[in-house]
């Protein structure tokens, strides 16, 4: 550490105070003047992605009942909220400081431990970065404990030693990580709205409500199997996998509708329908219903590739326009349709039997570039954002770590 810097125990910066333990059944988003707020677990792992919680930017806080009235303590601007549980060893300790409180009523939930400054050792808006210093990450996982789940005790977060740098070089840091996060929350910003557009542009443009000029000739509704093929996966056991196999495709492996390829299944199969690009993949089974119908175009060409059997690909000639009418809600609407009341799966049956909108191959090229010219822009703004969080993780890890100091 630097000469200046110190180390101490949690229990010698902070108190912990009271918690609540409701569950997500007691919460709802209606709020009012009396609402009271709940920062749930799985909200500081899931839902807010920056160290600090800004009441006044942060759209997703849910509020108790009306019904439910707490009397365990209430918390105040800065105090610091950790998760004590997490499904993965990256998520342990996961922190952030609430920010903005003013009047509100804001209760710590289940799974959280709340802290609260002693005496001023600690700065406004860098608490939480106490937890993303990269040899604090390192040590907290040495004494999470658990299989499945991994959990802190409060036991041993109170001798859990943190690393404070002076007051006003904490202060400074704060400030330089809170423009970063400033940038980044205006870019997803940027992301958020453009989707939203496309949202709208897809819903007037793939019916037939908003024409491109020059076109008129009435539409018509056609059953997926007339206009392409739909083909089965391969199914495979747990002793045919083998590194040296073909890629299998799985749900998995289909995020945010474009094919990620970090979980990787490799299996020996001699026969099996070959990926080509240009077709699409889609998920017809699924523990999650929401997740069936999900799909992805196949952006690249490799003979080797497969598809699992609980996975179906459609291979058409139209498929630069389907792969947009598959992500609108028609497409969705008919698969829930089609789902059941407690199978989560559809057949490809019943995927043939889809009928949807059907324009003019013209028409159907105009509405694919436009919506794949919004698609460019996105991408282009996802790009930027992955290297704004890029740049201030490298950043955080040099001020946390003191390797880069600032000047007062």
């Amino acid at each position: 550490l630097p000469k200046d810097w110190s180390s101490l125990p949690i229990n010698e910066v902070f108190e912990f105070i009271g918690t609540s333990s409701f569950s997500r059944n007691d919460l709802n988003y209606e709020v009012d003047g009396d609402s009271i707020y709940y920062i749930h677990y799985g909200d500081i792992h899931a839902t807010y992605k920056n160290a600090v919680l800004d009441f006044n930017t942060e759209a997703r806080i849910p509020v108790l009942n009306k019904s439910i009235k707490p009397t365990t303590y209430f918390l105040k601007e800065g105090d610091l909220i950790i998760a004590d549980a997490s499904e993965d060893y990256d998520g342990v300790g996961e922190a952030l400081e609430v920010y903005n409180i003013a009047d509100k009523k804001v209760l710590a939930g289940l799974h959280t431990f709340a802290l609260r400054d002693k005496d001023n050792k600690t700065a406004h808006g860098y608490r939480a970065y106490l937890f993303k210093n990269p040899d604090v990450k390192k040590r907290l996982k040495t004494i999470a404990t658990g299989s499945k789940v991994y959990g802190i005790s409060k036991g041993n977060l109170e001798k859990f030693k943190i690393t404070l740098p002076p007051l006003p070089e904490q202060q400074k840091i704060a400030k330089i990580l809170s423009s970063w996060d400033k940038a980044i929350g205006l870019q997803q910003k940027l992301i958020t709205n453009k989707k939203q557009h496309k949202k709208a542009m897809m819903k007037k443009l793939l019916i037939g409500e908003l024409r491109f000029k020059g076109f008129s000739k009435e539409w018509e509704y056609v059953r997926l199997d007339k206009v392409g093929a739909i083909l089965n996966g391969l199914t495979y056991k747990p002793e045919d996998v083998n590194e040296k196999g073909v890629l299998v495709l799985r749900s998995s492996n289909i995020k945010s509708n474009k094919i990620v390829l970090e979980d990787k299944v490799f299996v020996n199969a001699n026969e099996f329908n070959p990926l080509k690009k240009g077709d699409i993949l889609i998920c017809v089974r699924n523990g999650s219903r929401d997740l069936i119908g999900k799909n992805a175009i196949i952006s690249f060409e490799n003979e080797g590739n497969a598809f699992g059997a609980f996975m179906t690909v459609y291979r058409s000639d139209y498929n630069d326009f389907f792969v947009h009418l598959f992500d609108s809600d028609i497409f969705k609407k008919e698969v829930n349709k089609n789902l059941g009341a407690t199978i989560n799966s559809i057949n490809n049956g019943d995927l043939k039997k889809f009928k949807l909108p059907f324009p003019q191959v013209e028409e159907q090229k105009k509405i694919a570039l436009f919506l794949s010219g919004i698609d460019s822009e996105i991408n282009g703004l996802e790009k930027e954002l992955l290297g704004f969080q890029k740049q201030k993780q490298g950043l955080m890890q040099q001020l946390l770590t003191g390797k880069i100091r600032v000047r007062n």
